[in-house]
């Protein structure tokens, strides 16, 4: 059985023929821990450092193209976290084949450049060209893999395929010594045998996933935007700790050892004062648990950093920047002429929106020296002030009366001497935040009469 042996070098030789094809499509993968949950690619967090891999133990990843008669065409090898990953859109190339519906796993690979295994691998013997025997684990199940079918249209393409989210293995089946206990796998204790379990050590503990979140996920927000500089998370109990890191809506893992007993989870946001100046509501499922003797928990704590949560209203305007598409696919432009033909673009409307869509009459516009341009529905600014008109002044954030949980920016924009919009988004206005930059593309919304090019 040469295959485990001679697999190197034909993987580095398929890379260097790649160096001279064309790929027909190209792969990007994240990482997640292991769960028995389904994992997507929205769930798991982008690939963005060689530490990703570190703590899952994955070296290298194998990628593997099968025809649709299930026959292996092409497969090739590369590190976990490739060098040129340090681009967020970077991707790997895949082999140059023809059209035609593909099979692309790519599985992660371990100590020895070998797969995880579900169970216990199965020892093959193996034999080199020198005639040595030697042996090799084999798995009966492959786990940290991931399959897509890939659709090829034409040989050498470079479709991208960045979807690919490899589940890490158990901590029990990692080869990582998760708790820094000195043992390693079905070697530590708290393993008990099963392939399956996380390694807690000798003592008790819990591992802490904080998932921050702005205003639900709000893309327009951002921390310094909201005025937090960084995020504590409180531990309460027999053993009381506080874990404080900058504020970001990247998750953040925390592993703890505790006494056994009840404890009590607690996020706040800090200023840049350094004083607490938002506290989320947490899931009470999560927030409070009890730690038995030697036992372990993983808890996953969403905090979302709404408007509400804030211990005194947000003072803050936004500001936006206005481009209009003529047609789907064509450039932006931020001319008052974006058309083809003889279109000029007069006026726009901008209105500030609340929750429930309804016009927020107190907003305003600054303009300069001259007084605040009133957003009531109905005033209109010429359309070559808007590139530099383009600050809404402050409003009150809070969820008091009279005040926003959330505020839209809409936009219509017209020609000369016509109430019909030629541009903007009436149907579906901006989310905005505190302190936001919004920058607007436009929709054609008509092409006839006035709006005609």
């Amino acid at each position: 059985m040469l295959r485990a042996r001679l697999a190197p070098l034909a993987l580095a030789s398929v890379a260097a023929a790649g160096c001279a094809e064309d790929p027909s499509f190209q792969v990007r993968w994240r990482l997640h821990p292991f769960t028995d949950e389904e994992v997507t690619s929205k769930d798991a967090e982008p690939l963005v450092s060689v530490d990703q891999c570190t703590e899952l133990g994955i070296g290298h990843v194998r990628l593997t193209t099968r025809d649709g008669a299930g026959t292996v065409v092409d497969e090739r090898q590369f590190a976990c976290f490739p060098r040129a990953f340090s681009d967020p859109d970077a991707l790997m190339p895949g082999p140059q084949v023809g059209p035609g519906s593909y099979s692309v796993t790519l599985t992660a690979l371990g100590r020895r450049d070998v797969p995880f295994c579900a169970d216990e691998p199965v020892v093959e013997a193996d034999t080199d060209t020198d005639g040595n025997e030697g042996f090799v684990p084999e798995c009966s199940e492959v786990i940290a893999a991931d399959a897509q079918e890939v659709v090829v249209r034409e040989t050498g393409e470079g479709k991208p395929v960045p979807g690919f989210v490899i589940v890490g293995a158990p901590e029990c089946s990692d080869g990582v010594d998760n708790d820094r206990d000195g043992f390693t796998d079905l070697a530590d204790p708290s393993c008990d045998g099963d392939r399956r379990g996380v390694e807690v050590g000798t003592s008790a503990g819990a591992q802490i996933i904080v998932r921050p979140e702005l205003m639900s996920g709000n893309p327009s927000a951002y921390c310094a935007g909201m005025g937090i500089a960084e995020i504590e998370l409180a531990i309460a109990g027999p053993t009381a700790t506080k874990r404080r890191f900058p504020c970001t809506t990247t998750s953040q893992t925390f592993s703890e050892s505790l006494d056994p007993g009840d404890y009590q989870l607690a996020v706040t946001g800090i200023g840049y004062d350094g004083k607490p100046i938002a506290v989320p509501t947490l899931d009470p499922a999560v927030a409070s648990f009890n730690l038995a003797p030697e036992g372990f928990r993983s808890l996953d704590l969403v905090a979302d950093f709404t408007i509400a949560s804030f211990l005194a209203p947000i003072e803050a305007g936004f500001s936006f920047s206005l481009a209009y598409i003529a047609a789907p696919g064509d450039m932006a432009l931020t001319t008052c002429t974006p058309g083809q033909g003889n279109l000029v673009l007069d006026r726009a409307r901008i209105t500030v929106l609340d929750a429930d869509l309804q016009v927020v009459p107190t907003a305003t516009l600054r303009d300069g020296a001259n007084p605040p341009i009133v957003l009531d529905g109905v005033n209109t600014i010429a359309c070559e002030e808007l590139g530099k008109i383009r600050d809404v002044q402050p409003l009150v954030w809070d969820d008091a009366p009279m005040a926003h949980e959330e505020l839209y920016l809409r936009v219509e924009a017209f020609t000369a001497g016509s109430d019909t919009p030629c541009f903007g988004n009436p149907d579906d206005p901006a989310r905005s935040a505190p302190n936001a930059s919004l920058a607007l593309k436009l929709p054609r919304l008509s092409d006839q009469g006035a709006c005609a090019d």
